[in-house]
């Protein structure tokens, strides 16, 4: 396992947005999917993947640009400034869907850098054939905002469990935005700012069923992206004279967008078309699945 976590945390990159002259504001997280052309089975096409509000301004227009930090392999890392205008951004067509992404293949003789090959993607029929359900555990590799790396990015780790997992649209609410009903899993799992766009990984473990071992270690998918945490609001009495403000505390359980969504947008006719015609990526290290035999 330790080692499947040193390959996920190599298809993650960290998102930086411009603020002010010369200074760069660590905004969120991303990760690289790879996803076997349909022309040449031979090559991956890869895509650069996160949260659509990490991309986005309080307005809720795409950014102008997002600054990528992407380790190297001679042990530094470089920034690499993406202008949002000049790449295509694929979407969900359900515009609620909190996903975003685009090509994005950075020179694999530079960068140390991986990808989730396409195989990983928990889709529903995965989810149904794997009975994957509440308690089974999960982990994500995110940014974490307090120490992102002095020389390389440093995304760390976090576990939990699936709390829910529902055929429910369950409510959602953005700061300063309406509430609505969105497509999400639940996980008893605190995620905090910078974590938005993290790649989230269902971790089936070998006896996670009664009366029924897998031989070898758990098995990874693809459970989805961090969408944010839901929060709870207290009253603090300051003053008589003094209006009541609001502490808002993290309750513990995070909002994944399911990667379902992630599946459905690469697979969709239009990127499938995109991907006949392009065949000129290459394969860089993709994080390897694993695939235990099952004992009854």
């Amino acid at each position: 396992m330790a080692n499947h976590l040193q390959e996920i945390k190599k298809s993650v990159s960290f998102i930086f947005v411009p603020e002010g002259e010369n200074k760069l504001k660590p905004n969120g997280t991303g990760f690289f999917v790879g996803v076997k052309n349909e022309g040449n089975e031979e090559i991956f096409n890869v895509y650069f993947v996160t949260a659509k509000h990490v991309l986005k301004d309080k307005d809720g227009n795409y950014l102008a640009e997002i600054v990528l930090r992407l380790n190297k392999k001679d042990g530094g890392s470089q920034l690499i400034k993406i202008s949002l205008k000049d790449v295509q951004i694929f979407e969900h067509t359900d515009k609620d869907v909190d996903i975003a992404l685009f090509n994005c293949l950075p020179d694999q003789k530079v960068f140390d850098f991986k990808f989730v090959p396409n195989s990983l993607i928990a889709n529903k029929e995965v989810v149904e054939k794997n009975e994957i359900a509440e308690g089974d555990e999960v982990f994500f590799a995110g940014l974490f905002t307090s120490h992102i790396g002095q020389k390389r990015n440093q995304p760390i780790i976090r576990f939990g469990k699936v709390a829910l997992i529902s055929d429910e649209k369950i409510e959602w609410k953005e700061k300063d935005k309406p509430a609505k009903l969105m497509d999400l899993y639940l996980l008893e799992c605190q995620s905090f700012g910078g974590n938005s766009g993290s790649p989230v990984f269902f971790q089936l473990n070998p006896m996670r069923k009664p009366g029924q071992i897998s031989l070898g270690g758990p098995v990874i998918f693809l459970a989805g992206l961090m969408t944010g945490s839901f929060l709870s609001g207290n009253q603090i009495q300051i003053t008589d004279t003094v209006a009541n403000l609001i502490s808002l505390q993290n309750v513990g359980i995070a909002a994944v967008t399911p990667a379902d969504k992630l599946h459905e947008i690469l697979f969709s006719e239009e990127m499938i078309k995109l991907r006949k015609g392009n065949q000129k990526n290459l394969p860089p290290s993709s994080v390897e699945p694993s695939e235990p035999a099952k004992a009854g």
